[in-house]
């Protein structure tokens, strides 16, 4: 088996203002040349996301008071432990790229000069929100090779955003920003999000196949982000008191299953895999499925997937499902 191991990660200084949060290198899929590559990835340490209402988002613990010149020193920072090869650069920074409140104008223009003179680095990918997509901002990163903007839209369903995950926008909010980032020449990932709270597990998984449909003609990859309960967080609170249970790895596995069926490029990272605050089985089979999710990954192969050897819990998992209208009430408000 081809594994997806990391090459190296390095942990920051908590709140330092010339250190990122933390970088690390991984191997990704470069769907431009359909293969696979290494990837640095970058969370930069800046003001944070403006929202921070996100029932299920504790990232906002990771902010700090920066300047732009403590921004470029992060990066560049990172940057020391790049490949010698080529590689992709994910920047993120727990928000928007694009919030002018979080990287200015003139610091992601400098950033962009940084990328460019890199010609190893094969793509560029950073997270915003879609309210803060415009040309303008776009165009400050003119020039870099493969630029990718990823949007966590979570699910298709307005009603489950708004709801549930108390997201802040909606589909046709996605859906203009994504135009936008594909007028512009770049290309959209998509974050769908596998089991919000008061979401049963069967219409999670129900949902992120029917998400992935709508969102595939705006869509480049969709990162299926499985839900993990991070500390401070409404959804911490109902994890607590028993009201939630983090999603099977073989919902992952079956989401990821239907959705590379219809041809869609797909990835999943699963953080926290095997823990009781990450998505998990028994425990047994856990670190082997989290390996195998992580090899489709970089070889979009689906039979990696359908290999998976079975776990005696995999049947308590359908029994979950069958009796699943009984066990969890799917009307919830």
């Amino acid at each position: 088996m081809v594994k997806s191991r990391p090459l190296s990660a390095t942990n920051m200084a908590k709140n330092s203002p010339k250190e990122p949060v933390s970088s690390w290198l991984d191997y990704d899929f470069f769907k431009e040349e359909q293969k696979s590559i290494p990837a640095l990835t970058v969370i930069l340490r800046t003001a944070g996301c403006y929202w921070r209402k996100c029932t299920m988002c504790g990232f906002w613990q990771e902010s700090a008071d920066v300047s732009p010149a403590d921004i470029i020193a992060q990066l560049e920072h990172s940057l020391r432990n790049s490949p010698e090869e080529e590689f992709m650069l994910k920047i993120f920074t727990s928000g928007s790229f694009l919030d002018e409140r979080e990287i200015p104008s003139e610091t992601r223009r400098e950033i962009a000069a940084i990328v460019r003179k890199r010609k190893r680095i094969k793509k560029l990918i950073v997270e915003t929100r879609p309210e803060f997509v415009t040309a303008a901002k776009i165009a400050d990163l003119n020039g870099v090779a493969h630029l990718e903007l990823a949007i966590g839209l979570e699910t298709a369903d307005d009603f489950i955003r708004v709801k549930y995950i108390n997201k802040g926008f909606s589909f046709n909010d996605y859906r203009a920003a994504s135009k936008i980032v594909m007028e512009c020449g770049a290309t959209v990932k998509t974050y769908l999000l596998l089991k919000p709270p008061f979401v049963s597990e069967k219409k999670a998984i129900r949902d992120v196949i029917s998400s992935a449909e709508l969102v595939a003609p705006y869509s480049s990859t969709i990162s299926l982000n499985l839900c993990n309960v991070q500390k401070y967080t409404v959804l911490e609170n109902l994890w607590k008191r028993g009201y939630y249970r983090p999603p099977w790895l073989w919902s992952a596995v079956e989401a990821i299953k239907a959705i590379k069926r219809k041809d869609i490029t797909v990835t999943s990272d699963p953080v926290g895999a095997g823990h009781k605050r990450g998505p998990h089985n028994c425990g047994k089979c856990d670190h082997e499925i989290k390996e195998t999710v992580k090899e489709f990954n970089i070889t979009q192969d689906l039979h990696v997937l359908e290999r998976q050897a079975d776990c005696e819990c995999k049947a308590v998992w359908q029994e979950v499902l069958k009796y699943d209208d009984l066990l969890f009430d799917s009307t919830i408000v």
